[in-house]
């Protein structure tokens, strides 16, 4: 449970704060002021809910879902 939860905020967070410092650096060179943060921001919200998909998309083709009985022990 703690891998999962692990992977799962490193899934959301690295993306997420990566966009927004990419963002921040961009608008610090460009003069703009939260454009690209923004946008950094957004991106990195895909890219961490691609990531979600596939850990979950993963679990399922693994059977983790699969809600275990007495009868398969």
């Amino acid at each position: 449970l703690v891998k999962i939860l692990a992977q799962v905020t490193a899934i959301m967070v690295i993306p997420m704060v990566g966009g927004a410092v990419a963002g921040l650096v961009i608008d610090g060179m460009q003069g703009t002021s939260p454009l690209y943060v923004l946008i950094g921001l957004a991106v990195g919200t895909l890219i961490s809910a691609i990531g979600i998909w596939l850990l979950i998309r993963s679990g399922v083709r693994k059977g983790y879902t699969r809600r275990s009985t007495h009868e398969d022990r």
